[in-house]
């Protein structure tokens, strides 16, 4: 494992429906009591299978940077509900979609990411409507199927992963969040200017979502491939 230097933020991409990124008998063996409680408060089997597998990642991959037993680590909250490794100095954040996930790690405290799936249905005019700045709607103008949901969903998700990076969740409305664009690829945070928050699209091939991270210090992405399942390689 190379270590990760003091600006570089460590995104990995993986699945939650099966065994190809990490089992789920590994993935529940390296969860602590409290994790298979909350595990089993999920209703139906197959949100508790992606818990379990998100967890395990989360460990076995702080584990490896750490060179540490992914069972010994420990976990806690921040006064928003952030989780962060105790003791230790990398942080992390996850994020998923459905059946996939994405997961940063890095030095940098601040740290956020969000993952969607270009599939996902949602009311794009009314959630553009109420949560986008004019010069994000303008951007949506004009497009439909496909582009429509690549360009809402990139913007989406630099303004979630914005939230997350600052700890502060949907207490920062997503309209109070402009976000400028490289072509497609979200590239910078224009609003609000305090504290600065630096944003960089990731872009896993045959993934098939958009996911964006964002952090408080300028950073450099090392991007570590999701597995492919054989129906979504390209």
């Amino acid at each position: 494992m190379i270590p990760l230097s003091e600006n570089e933020v460590e995104v990995r991409g993986f699945h939650l429906d099966s065994d190809g990124d990490i089992s789920l008998e590994l993935a529940s063996s390296l969860l602590s009591a409290d994790e298979r409680e909350r595990a089993q408060a999920f209703r139906f089997p197959v949100h508790q299978d992606r818990y379990i597998r998100g967890r395990g990642m989360v460990r076995q991959c702080l584990a490896e940077h750490l060179q540490q037993d992914p069972k010994t680590l420990v976990f806690e909250l921040e006064d928003r509900g952030k989780p962060f490794l105790k003791n230790n100095e990398l942080y992390f954040n996850l994020s998923h979609s459905e059946e996939k996930a994405a997961l940063a790690i890095s030095r940098l405290p601040s740290l956020g990411i969000d993952i969607e799936q270009f599939d996902r249905e949602v009311d794009i005019p009314a959630l553009s409507r109420r949560c986008f700045r004019e010069s994000e709607i303008k951007r949506l103008d004009g497009l439909e199927g496909d582009e429509l949901q690549r360009a809402f969903f990139w913007t989406w998700t630099a303004k979630e992963a914005r939230m997350k990076a600052t700890g502060e969740g949907f207490g920062l409305e997503p309209g109070k969040i402009e976000i400028s664009f490289d072509g497609e690829w979200p590239d910078r945070c224009l609003a609000p200017i305090d504290p600065i928050v630096y944003v960089s699209a990731v872009r896993f091939e045959g993934f098939r979502a958009a996911c964006t991270v964002a952090a408080t210090s300028p950073f450099e992405l090392r991007v570590v491939p999701a597995h492919l399942e054989r129906s979504e390689t390209v």
